[in-house]
């Protein structure tokens, strides 16, 4: 397929000034396709001017107005974002920035304020679809900056013109990244949450945060808080999502930095919270076996609170403000039946969630 790529790229592009809107979906898929299976040791892209015509032209797929197509085409960038069809110096890093803006711009440019109809339902699949095709493609491309650390040439990237402002390097690219995730990525999940949670889309994006703590080691502290204080919200919302082990890391990651006691405690229990919001009330309110020293149900039971006071302080009820004040009521029976000492942290998350409940009860 090496030597007809070319070819293919041309007549994928004039496609897409016709009328046809399967021809174009089925360029795109083929086009993923051969990405996808194309043997590693076999270069697809044996030069960059190749290279930069397969951009363009899932550029313009991307900002193609029917959706259907975009979509092919975000799957068809998230297939080229590997590390062997990037393989030739210098490493257009410029150009994968400009895919993955385009993209999440296109998520940004979708209206969420449907009209009622039979159609509402799929346009609302297809986008949180085309979300999570999205983020699919902004996670391989923080996969493929972590890849380039390890590799010397990709850090330097030479081959540029002598005394020339070098726009193409990894360090440009890793800043560009976490901007990106800023700017765009997690406002685009927060506001596509607020319709629904799709496990899916949060697997993904949890994923590539969790990716995107290793791309720059050095700024672990900066975005540990501002991921910490600022955008943990989108986190806590589900908390039955706390046994994908993306989310597992990922919160092992921003509490690291601001408290490791909290990552400690996170890195022990959350694999063991796989439960419903409802379930999790059941499990804060029961006491431990006085005749065995069971630590894991008492540490679950913290980290339950710890989470709620999560989503509580980000005003996220997850579960009704009546039914998580008996919860914690029996909780701190047992704690003073059992003589018990909870850690600072989850003394102040209690003494706020029961704050919180009393003010709503009362009104």
């Amino acid at each position: 397929m090496v030597g007809c790529i070319e070819p293919f790229i041309k007549s994928l592009k004039e496609t897409l000034h016709l009328n046809n809107i399967e021809l174009q979906k089925q360029g795109l898929l083929l086009f993923t396709e051969i990405l996808k299976k194309q043997p590693e040791e076999i270069k697809l892209f044996t030069n960059i001017a190749t290279f930069k015509d397969a951009v363009s032209v899932l550029m313009e797929a991307v900002k193609c107005p029917v959706i259907e197509v975009a979509s092919e085409a975000v799957k068809a960038v998230t297939a080229i974002l590997r590390k062997d069809h990037l393989s030739f110096p210098p490493i257009q890093y410029g150009q994968l920035e400009n895919l993955i803006e385009t993209i999440l711009m296109r998520c940004n440019d979708l209206p969420l304020d449907h009209q009622g109809g039979r159609c509402k339902n799929t346009v609302i699949s297809q986008q949180t679809q085309f979300l999570q095709n999205a983020l699919e493609s902004f996670r391989n491309a923080c996969s493929l900056a972590v890849q380039y650390q390890k590799d010397p040439l990709a850090q330097k990237n030479t081959f540029t013109a002598p005394n020339s402002e070098n726009i193409d390097t990894l360090k440009r690219f890793s800043e560009f990244l976490l901007w990106i995730s800023d700017s765009l990525c997690i406002p685009l999940v927060m506001k596509y949450s607020e319709r629904a949670i799709r496990p899916g889309i949060m697997e993904v994006f949890i994923s590539a945060l969790s990716i995107l703590f290793n791309v720059m080691p050095d700024m672990h502290e900066r975005l540990s808080i501002k991921m910490g204080k600022e955008r943990i919200r989108i986190l806590s919302q589900k908390i039955c999502l706390c046994a994908v082990q993306a989310f597992l890391t990922f919160l092992v990651h921003v509490f690291f930095v601001i408290d490791q006691e909290i990552s400690e405690l996170l890195w022990k229990t959350l694999p063991l919270l796989n439960f419903s919001t409802l379930e999790s009330l059941r499990l804060l309110s029961e006491t431990p076996d006085p005749l065995y020293l069971n630590e894991t149900l008492r540490n679950q039971q913290y980290s339950l609170l710890f989470l709620f006071y999560l989503a509580f302080s980000h005003e996220d009820r997850i579960v009704p403000e009546a039914d998580l004040f008996s919860a914690i009521s029996s909780f701190l029976l047992s704690v003073e039946d059992q003589g018990d000492c909870p850690p600072p942290y989850i003394v102040k998350a209690i003494l706020y969630l029961l704050a919180i409940c009393h003010c709503s009860m009362i009104m």
